[in-house]
């Protein structure tokens, strides 16, 4: 289960590219892409840098004007989809 204590894993064949403030993910070994809006850019440009969800909810949250809980279950959700999807890796993290 996915929560605001997992660490990320980016696999080295997913390339992110930012276009006029919108990202596109690839997907190297399978071809895929995936396409993301200015928000999801900015949380995963966050999850690349931090690579554990906590830090990622804490400077988003200072950045937007959001509810801690909507902005968790939408960060949650986000990176639920990412994993489903294959893009990237979620697991509990060794330390807290």
């Amino acid at each position: 289960m996915i929560s605001l204590d997992s660490q990320i894993d980016i696999p080295e064949t997913l390339l992110c590219r930012e276009i006029e403030g919108e990202a596109v993910l690839l997907e190297l070994e399978k071809g895929r892409y995936y396409g993301l809006d200015p928000v999801g850019t900015r949380m995963f440009s966050l999850i690349t840098r931090h690579r554990r969800l906590r830090p990622v909810h804490a400077d988003l949250l200072a950045e937007y004007d959001v509810e801690a809980e909507a902005l968790e279950r939408d960060l949650l959700a986000f990176t639920a989809e990412l994993v489903a999807q294959q893009l990237i890796g979620a697991r509990e993290s060794d330390t807290p």
